[in-house]
């Protein structure tokens, strides 16, 4: 598989903007980065994360590969908002995402490559590359951190 192809995948499968209703109000969520890379193990498991009040992160594991999606929306989610949209987006974005791991899983001999980068913010592109970072040099993507 080469690199080319999962390019293609990400562009023509996750390069999308989505229309939410949120409160009876629409609002657009658009994946503006996608990170491949591999991980340690096979389960699966996913972690949505805040940046900013617009900016979020979906990270989905499975078969020993991590999709990480860097994602904006066009205006402020309220918080209690967030477990739906997680649910919204795991829904309609699993089925793409396992395309991408699948044709990964047989080929890709790479430890991490940003498939994706969609005019993301400078908050989201400095995240994206700290990842990308830590997974080529093997380094834990979590800081642990002591309590004061």
């Amino acid at each position: 598989m080469s690199m080319e192809e999962l390019y293609a995948i990400a562009q023509s499968e996750l390069a999308k903007d989505l229309v939410f209703e949120i409160d009876e109000e629409p609002v657009t969520v658009s994946i503006k980065g996608v990170l491949l890379a591999r991980a340690d193990s096979k389960t699966y498991n996913f972690s949505f994360f805040e940046l900013s009040d617009t900016e979020f992160i979906l990270a989905v594991q499975m078969k020993g590969f991590i999709v990480y999606l860097g994602l904006e929306a066009d205006e402020e989610i309220d918080e209690e908002a967030l477990p739906e949209l997680v649910r919204i987006l795991l829904q309609g974005l699993t089925p793409a995402i396992a395309l991408l791991i699948t044709k990964a899983e047989k080929d890709y001999s790479g430890r991490a490559d940003l498939l994706l980068d969609d005019n993301m913010s400078p908050d989201l592109k400095e995240f994206f590359y700290s990842l990308l970072l830590k997974h080529r040099q093997g380094k834990p993507i979590y800081e642990q951190t002591e309590v004061a």
